[in-house]
């Protein structure tokens, strides 16, 4: 059983900001340990804190960073999507189709082989379509 004043001590750490392993390196006990016992005092997460240099890569909003957790790098899904969507490269390729000799435009797969269905399905099951 831990004493008031460790319990206290870890208690009074935790809401300075110190993490479950500072707190456990500085009072010699298990980081399961402090975790267990913030826990069951209802003190779970630090505060959140908002700073300037966090912001949305896609729309500049401000974000909440929560230490101890991983950082944000959007403020929603759908800017992550859009920022995505965005900056991906879809590089055009110049191909020339297997089956038809036709030149095609592919946007992002260099080993695409036909300039469609049509030509696979010729190529591969010849004259008689299924």
């Amino acid at each position: 059983m831990i004493e008031a004043k460790t319990k206290q001590t870890i208690l009074m750490l935790r809401q300075q900001g110190e993490s479950f392993t500072e707190i456990a390196k500085l009072l010699s006990l298990s980081p399961n340990t402090v975790k267990s016992i913030c826990h069951r005092s209802n003190i779970h997460t630090l505060p959140a804190e908002e700073t300037d240099s966090h912001v949305c890569k896609n729309c500049g909003r401000p974000l909440l960073q929560i230490p101890g957790k991983k950082q944000k790098t959007f403020c929603s899904t759908e800017c992550r999507t859009a920022w995505w969507n965005k900056t991906r490269s879809r590089k055009p390729y110049r191909l020339t189709c297997y089956c038809c000799g036709k030149e095609f435009i592919s946007f992002g797969n260099r080993r695409k082989k036909y300039c469609g269905r049509e030509s696979y399905r010729l190529s591969r099951y010849g004259e008689g379509l299924p």
